[in-house]
């Protein structure tokens, strides 16, 4: 059962590459698909309170694949305003595809997975040295809207007003560059906030506009946290693990799939479940 996601990463290398061409595919999905293996297989094995370790270790290995091996051999930038750039020049590089497939039709399957295996930020705020301490306010999740409307914005506003030539200055010079100074970025917001919040999520949660783009087709995801029809006990404890401040209690408590377009099926409720009523 472990080993499904790596006979996934290899059926998703096999059709881009019959399809594309690119050698590379034949890397990054057979390696997204064996760090999660990887990671399941952990969470299986493991002593019950060091089973989370599995999900972080499969989230770190899947780092490098997508934050150094694409952008540095095939000079890609996979941030949202990257994505925007190059479709307003009708150039459906392989950024496009990765974000089709992680982020804009991955999520009508597996929800916002991406966020909890394989966000390449998440991978170092995941390792911080923070304990969790109460929720983050829902007014400072809008700020993410705010976010979202400067990454369309700033695409739009150098190609449309200041004659930004994304073929000849970004596509032949800058991608790259735009790709590392975007993620640092984030990483220079994400680490601190995730301190000032004294949660490891505050960053996904406040300022991530890439949360957004998945909130859509992740409402009608095929998999999703569900109940496995042992007794809830109503002792909190999900909702509590939860690393998204969600409600997990209420859903299982009332016989449903946690259909809250916030969970990144970390299965963190799972672990925390004393009663095995969560799956």
């Amino acid at each position: 059962m472990f080993l499904i996601p790596l006979f996934i990463g290899l059926a998703i290398a096999v059709t881009l590459y019959l399809a594309i061409g690119w050698w590379g595919f034949w890397v990054i999905f057979p390696w997204i698909g064996a760090s999660i293996s990887i990671g399941i297989y952990l969470i299986k094995i493991l002593p019950k309170k060091k089973k989370s370790l599995g999900r972080k270790i499969s989230i770190l290995l899947i780092m490098p694949v997508l934050l150094i091996f694409v952008p540095f051999v095939n000079s890609e930038n996979f941030q949202m305003e990257g994505v925007v750039l190059i479709v307003l020049v009708g150039y459906f590089s392989k950024g496009f595809i990765h974000y089709a497939i992680a982020k804009l039709f991955g999520p009508l399957i597996w929800g916002r997975g991406f966020c909890g295996w394989a966000c390449w930020t998440a991978a170092v705020l995941e390792w911080l040295p923070i304990k969790k301490e109460g929720v983050i306010d829902e007014r400072l999740k809008r700020v993410r809207y705010l976010a979202l409307l400067i990454s369309i914005l700033l695409p739009l506003v150098l190609v449309f007003l200041l004659n930004y030539d994304v073929r000849n200055d970004y596509l032949d010079k800058s991608e790259l560059s735009w790709m590392i100074v975007g993620n640092l970025i984030y990483y220079a917001l994400a680490i601190p906030m995730a301190f000032i919040f004294k949660d490891k999520r505050a960053f996904c949660k406040i300022a991530c506009p890439v949360s957004l783009i998945m909130k859509i087709p992740t409402k009608f995801s095929l998999i999703k946290i569900k109940p496995t029809g042992n007794e809830c006990s109503e002792c909190g404890a999900c909702s509590k693990a939860c690393p998204m401040d969600i409600d997990v209690m209420s859903y299982i408590s009332a016989g449903k799939s946690v259909s809250s377009t916030e969970c990144i099926l970390c299965s963190e409720c799972t672990l925390s479940c004393p009663n095995g009523a969560i799956s």
